[in-house]
Formats: structure tokens, C-alpha cells, sequence
């Protein structure tokens, strides 16, 4: 049985009539006429199959043989498209349109079925319409051409889709076939369109939930919807879904539906929490975006814009950063808010953190990956922390996969973290998995998750190996002959670590003549330290490292026990001790402000958390200018700078005059700097206010003097006269136990260094709060 005949009989078996006429619409029939016949087939819901066939090289044709011969070549192939009665028949065959020269277009109604069956019936109806074409026009023009003819051959499906005009509907199908029939495509790439239009119209798309877990406090903090195609489907996977949809031009309508269905099944799943929706960053061409429709969706489902995170994907690299700075401003506005993703990897990751500020920034789970175990990664994790606590973004760490990545991570001061290790996607989303929130329960009991120079020696453990006091030293013998590289033993009395052998001097005690028939067979307790270096894990690196350095030279390099809740947590070598030191003297040098080689932030928050650990006493003192914009905007920034420096060497000389050799003086940034004192406010106070009203007036012009103001503009624009600067200090008392953490301190000295803003002139102005009886 031929080809032909197969499809014929397949058909009968659908029930399709042989026998239907078939009308032809020459090249000059109105369009109008075309459309309304389209139209018609159009209200067989299956929809409506369009065949295109063009002559190959046609126009090498008509160069060659002229126009006579042509015009011969195009009745022969209209006569022989429509006397192609059994497949037009077997097909339905509605109508051919002579579209134009040598283009044909063949319309037939399709059978029911899936997409599938669908797609096979039109792909194949076709190559055998060509074959008979072929077969019918070669014969009569053999003796005019000394080539047979061959037909380029391209295929489409019309279906009424919400939007688009008819109109448009054919001129999309008619592309389409066309760009198959040059070989811009393929029928494999129509295949995967229709089957993705297919499912789209079916909504066969799931959303699932993965949550977002923060890091310090161990709770959810809302959930990311993550598109998932049909499992039986080629675009199942997200990686293989979005990039098919963008390149057929589907991506708007799918992320639109995406979002949808996300905030419609999230259900009760959010309360107070967030979810976060990806976004391309071509969507804000789509008109549906920008016209308020998903405030209006998630108003209906309950939902506030401040639930709401549009999460930009980079899937594409954003080609106009100021429009699409524009439209998510508009959002922003609303209470949305915005998260870029893949940080560290994509197109231009760190160009749109750059231009669109945003309030979350999501680490690409590439530098993620193994971050325990590789130093590269550990530093760029460490700058994108202290980065985004500068402009004020959280930080989130995607792909957490294991405990020691979320140690890690953890230990930094990441904000967020979100990986299976947390929580796998669900589709109702689930809570946070039994490990990570055992990890986070024994962080909390740590301490809060700090900046690198807050690292507690806790965060350095490694794996440890135990023997128990009693046991013969033969054991600990044995054990370092197994493990070579194993250069420390514990040894605990039930769980608790009592002392330590090192490998070096074991060897040593037992290398004299009798040194080991005296000592195998007896408890390893004789041969060990029985005074080791032993720290709580809660304990700080600084003070670690002062314990470590202190020792006598013997034991200089020994291990350091850590214990948590009187249990042996774990071992820190030297090494590893004074790498982390290293690094954070690097970020000290890194972080001292290049004006005035003052300390800069992590410094200050590192003695202010030392102070309290510590359990001291002591005052804060914060130094302002005032009008000192003016002055930058009337003489310049090199006098602003000036000036700035200027302050700094008073407030230098005033701490080591009044002030003890452990106080700190550091620049905030700009023109704010902090005093960190154990020694009386008062006296500090004065020396600054005295020296700097005696000097400032050096930075102005003699004429700006006498008037004792200058001219600008303030904030608003307008021209006004201020004052000569002056410094406003506000005075806070940390008494132990007032606060917990550098941040609550600063709330309070921001509060009082308003009040001290609303004086004219130099003043200080303390915080009234006493300590409780």
C-alpha cells in the first residue's frame, strides 16, 4: 500500500468524507472573500491545517526559460494542486489560495485529537500532497524544463486565539508555513511551538513553592513560584520551557499565565509572608504588565503589594535599563519589590544590581556550590554580604544543598537562604526540612549571624577524632599509623574533653629506649596535655586568637578545643586560626576610610560587639556637621574634604587628650564619625566643640566670615543663607545588658543626635536614659 493510500485509510478510520468539493482563489479574489471562507472552517473547533507550496528557484526558472514557459510552469501546478482530489478530499479540503506568482496556500479542516495526532495528520497530509503534486506536474512540463520542478513545503494550524484579529491569525500562520517552507525552521520547531500553544491553551502548566528561609532568625519568609511543564512533555524543564517560549514569541502570554496560577493556588500558603515571581526582562514590553492587571489579580486573591517580589530573571540581557528602571519604579511605588537573580553569573548580574537598587539579591547557586570547602567563593560571598548591607539589599543564597554550605553561610551573615537542603519545591509548598532548622536552632543558641570580623571560633571547627582517658596508648599509636594525615587525638571522659595528644609529641615522649614498652599498655591519659586550649564555640576570633598567641612556645601550635554545652564541638588548627585573621585584617585595611585612614564599619561594629561580649561600660559619642552640604555645594568638594579632615584631626586630638589608650575613634562615612570611649563624655566634648569653632572659620572666605553665613541652596532648590558649620555631638551611655546589638545603639544615638541638630551652634546634647538600680 502506498503512501497515499495509508493516509487515505487512516482517515476513514477518523470518519473523514471523501468527497467534498474544493474551491480555488486565483491571486487577484479580494482577501475579503479568502477570509470569510476561513473564517467558516475556523467554527470547526479542531481548527483549521494550512498547507504553503512554493516552486524551488523559481526565479532561476523565469531568468532561464522566460515568461511564456512560466506562465505553462504555474497552470500545471495550480491544475495539478487541484486535482489532487483524494488527498484534498481525504483532508477536507476547504479551499487552495493562489496567494501569489508560484506561492499556494491549501486550507483543510482537521480531525479531532491531541496535539499530537493532530500534528501527524497535517505533517503528513502534506509531504503527500507534495508527492502527488510532483508526481502529476514534472510529467507534461518534461519536455519545456530540463530539470523536474521541486516544491519547498511548509505547514501551520489556524486556531482562534483571545486577541488577535483574524486578520492577524492568518498573516501569524502564513509566516509560519512560509519560514518552514525556506528553511528558516523546521517541522521538528513547529512540532515543539504547537505542542507548547497546546499546552499553554490547556493550562497544563504547574507552579510549585520553594521556600525562603531566613538565616538568622530560622523562619520562613515566603516562597519563589517556579514554573514546571508537563512531565510527559519536551519543555518539562524550565531551562528547556522559557527559552522556547521567548524564541517563538510565546513568552509574555506564558509568564502571564505563570503568574496567574501562582497567585491563585498559593491559597493560605503566604499570611504575612512573601512570594516571589520571576519576571524576564522583556515582560515590561508586555501591555498587560504595565496596565495594573497584577494588582488587580492579587487583590483579588487577598494578596497586598507588599507580599509581592518581582524576581528579575536573566534569562535576556536588558537592553534599556532606563525604561525598565521607570516601570519597576512605578511598581515600587505600589509596595512592590524587587529582587535580581543569579547574581554572579548571566548577562550583566552586576550592572542591574548597579541601576535597578534592588531590595533582595539572589547569589547564583554556582558560588554556592561547595562554598565550605573553596576560599575563592568564600570571599566573593564575604563582599557580596558586606555590599548589600551598604545599599541596604538582602542578601540570598540560592542552591543550598548541604549542612556545611548552610554553616557556612550562615557563619557570614547571609540573609536568606533557599536550596532542597531547606526545602524542596512542592505545589502547596512545604516548611522548612528537619536539618536545616536543627542547624538553625543551634545557631541561635551561638549567637547572631555576623559580618566576617564578628566570626565566633565556633564557625572553624573541624572534624575530630576521640579516645577516651582510659584507653591504652597503644590505640592512639595505632590510630595515627591508620591516618596519616591525622595530626590530633581528644581525649574525653565521657563527653566531655579532658586533654589533647598531638601527634608530634606523642612520638617524642615515647621515643626515649623505653618510651613505648613503658607507656602502650597504659591509659593514654599520661602521655596527653592535660591543660589544652579549651574555648566555647560561642567564643570570638579576636579573643581566640590573643588566648592562642599567649600560650608558652611549646604548645604554640596545638589544636584548639571548642566545645558547645560542655560537648566537644570540634578542633580549630593554627593555621586555620591565623588564616581567618589574616582575612580579617585585610577587610579592617580594606574598610578604613581612604580619606582619613580611620577606621571604617566592620571596626566599629567589631569593638562595639568586643564591649559587650565583655560586659564593659562605656560611651558612644557621635559627631555630625552641620550645614556642611551647603558649604560642599558653595566651595566645592576639595574644601568639603577639608573640612572633613578637619574634624577628624580635632576629634583625634581630643580623644587622646581626655580619652584611655583603648578608645576608638572611627569615620562612619561622609561627615559622621563615632567615639567609642571608656573615660567621661564631658571633657571629650568640649576639647571637640572648643577646637573646631576656633578653626573652621580658616575654611571660609573673609567676606563669609564677617556675615557669619553663606549663600546656597537647599534640598528643595531654593536660595538660602546658613550658617558657618558647626558640630553636633550626640552622648550615649552603654551600660551592660542595655543593648544587643550595634544596630539598637545606633537607633538610639540617631534619635539624640536629632535633638542635638534642633540647637544652633556647636553642642552635645546625652542621652537622659540611667542604667536600672
Amino acid at each position: 500500500m502506498g503512501p497515499i493510500n495509508m493516509l487515505e485509510g487512516w482517515l476513514k478510520g477518523l470518519g473523514h468524507p471523501f468527497s467534498q468539493e474544493v474551491t480555488f482563489y486565483p491571486s487577484t479574489v479580494s482577501s475579503a472573500e479568502v477570509l470569510k471562507q476561513i473564517e467558516r472552517g475556523l467554527e470547526n473547533e479542531n481548527g483549521i491545517g494550512l498547507v504553503f507550496l512554493d516552486i524551488a528557484g523559481f526565479t532561476a526558472i523565469e531568468q532561464s526559460y522566460g515568461f511564456f514557459v512560466c506562465k505553462q510552469v504555474l497552470t500545471s501546478l495550480s491544475k495539478a494542486i487541484m486535482e489532487a482530489k483524494p488527498v484534498l478530499g481525504a483532508g477536507r479540503g476547504l479551499f487552495v489560495h493562489n496567494l501569489n506568482g508560484d506561492d499556494f496556500a491549501v486550507y483543510y479542516a482537521l480531525p479531532p485529537g491531541d496535539i499530537g495526532r493532530v500534528l501527524d495528520f497535517l505533517e503528513g497530509l502534506a509531504e503527500d500532497l507534495r508527492y502527488r503534486v510532483l508526481a502529476a506536474v514534472n510529467k507534461p512540463l518534461s519536455g519545456l524544463l530540463r530539470e523536474p520542478l521541486n516544491l519547498h513545503l511548509g505547514w501551520a494550524i489556524l486556531r482562534p486565539t483571545s486577541g488577535l484579529s483574524l486578520e492577524s491569525l492568518v498573516y501569524n500562520a502564513l509566516k509560519e508555513a512560509t519560514a518552514m517552507a525556506k528553511g528558516h525552521s523546521d517541522a521538528k520547531w513547529s512540532r515543539r511551538v504547537w505542542e507548547l500553544k497546546e499546552a499553554m491553551a490547556l493550562r497544563r502548566f504547574r507552579v510549585v513553592y520553594q521556600p525562603l528561609m531566613n538565616l538568622e532568625k530560622g523562619e520562613i519568609i515566603g516562597y519563589e513560584a517556579l514554573c514546571r511543564g508537563p512531565a510527559d512533555s519536551h519543555f518539562a524543564s524550565p531551562g528547556v520551557l522559557f527559552p522556547l517560549a521567548e524564541k517563538a514569541g510565546l513568552l509574555y502570554p506564558l509568564e502571564r499565565q505563570i503568574r496567574q496560577k501562582a497567585v491563585a493556588e498559593c491559597g493560605e500558603l503566604l499570611r504575612n509572608q512573601l512570594l516571589f515571581l520571576n519576571i524576564s526582562p522583556s515582560v515590561v514590553k508586555d501591555p498587560e504588565f504595565a496596565q495594573g492587571n497584577t494588582r488587580r489579580l492579587i487583590a483579588e486573591y487577598g494578596l497586598r503589594p507588599q507580599n509581592i517580589v518581582f524576581e528579575i530573571t536573566e534569562r535576556t540581557a536588558i537592553q534599556d535599563f532606563s525604561s525598565f528602571r521607570r516601570t519597576l519604579q512605578h511598581y515600587r511605588e505600589q509596595g512592590f519589590r524587587v529582587a535580581v537573580d543569579d547574581a554572579g553569573a548571566g548577562y550583566s548580574s552586576l550592572q542591574a544590581i548597579a541601576e535597578l537598587q534592588p531590595d533582595f539579591i539572589k547569589i547564583d547557586m554556582s558560588l554556592v556550590r561547595d562554598i565550605d570547602t573553596s576560599s575563592i567563593k568564600q570571599a566573593l560571598m564575604e563582599t557580596f554580604v558586606t555590599f548589600g548591607r551598604k545599599i541596604g539589599a538582602k542578601i540570598v543564597a540560592e542552591g543550598i544543598e548541604t549542612e556545611k554550605e548552610l554553616r557556612f553561610l550562615c557563619q557570614i551573615g547571609v540573609d536568606i537562604g533557599q536550596g532542597f537542603f531547606i526545602g524542596r519545591p512542592a505545589p502547596k509548598g512545604e516548611g522548612p526540612s528537619p536539618e536545616s532548622i536543627a542547624v538553625l536552632s543551634e545557631k541561635k543558641i551561638r549567637g547572631r549571624a555576623e559580618p566576617l570580623h564578628a566570626v565566633t571560633v565556633g564557625s572553624l571547627v573541624e572534624e575530630y577524632q576521640a579516645l577516651q582517658k582510659d584507653r591504652p596508648t597503644r590505640e592512639a599509636m595505632k590510630h595515627f599509623q591508620r591516618h596519616p594525615d591525622c595530626n590530633s587525638l581528644v581525649i574525653v571522659d565521657g563527653e566531655m574533653p579532658v586533654g589533647l595528644v598531638m601527634r608530634d609529641k606523642m612520638y617524642s615522649h615515647l621515643a626515649n629506649q623505653y618510651g613505648v614498652a613503658l607507656y602502650s599498655d597504659r591509659p593514654v591519659s599520661l602521655v596527653m596535655d592535660q591543660d589544652p586550649l579549651i574555648v566555647d564555640s560561642a567564643t570570638r576570633l579576636e579573643k581566640v586568637s590573643q588566648m592562642a598567641t599567649s600560650r608558652q612556645l611549646q604548645r604554640l601550635y596545638d589544636h584548639i578545643i571548642v566545645t558547645h554545652e560542655n560537648g566537644c564541638l570540634g578542633l580549630v588548627s593554627i593555621r586555620t586560626l591565623l588564616d581567618h585573621m589574616t582575612r580579617i585584617q585585610m577587610e579592617f585595611a580594606l574598610a578604613a576610610n581612604p580619606l582619613t585612614g580611620l577606621p571604617g564599619n566592620p571596626r566599629i561594629e567589631q569593638d562595639i560587639l568586643r564591649r559587650f561580649e565583655w560586659n564593659q561600660a562605656f560611651t558612644v559619642i557621635y559627631i555630625d556637621l552641620d550645614n556642611f552640604k551647603a558649604f560642599n555645594d558653595c566651595y566645592g568638594f576639595e574644601r568639603g574634604d577639608q573640612a572633613i579632615k578637619l574634624l577628624a584631626r580635632i576629634a583625634g586630638d581630643a580623644v587622646h587628650a581626655c580619652g584611655r589608650s583603648d578608645d576608638l575613634l572611627g569615620h562612619i562615612g561622609g561627615d559622621d564619625f563615632i567615639i567609642l570611649t571608656g573615660n567621661p563624655h564631658e571633657p571629650i566634648c568640649k576639647e571637640i566643640i572648643a577646637a573646631f569653632d576656633r578653626e573652621i572659620g580658616d575654611l571660609y572666605t573673609q567676606e563669609d566670615r564677617q556675615r557669619r553665613c553663606i549663600q546656597s541652596k537647599d534640598r528643595q532648590g531654593n536660595a538660602c543663607a546658613f550658617p558657618i558649620m558647626s558640630v553636633s555631638l550626640a552622648v550615649v551611655a552603654c551600660w551592660p545588658g542595655r543593648f544587643d546589638h550595634p544596630m539598637e545603639l545606633g537607633e538610639v544615638a540617631a534619635e539624640v543626635k536629632k535633638e542635638a541638630k534642633r540647637h544652633s551652634g556647636s553642642v552635645y546634647v546625652v542621652d537622659e536614659r540611667k542604667p536600672p538600680c
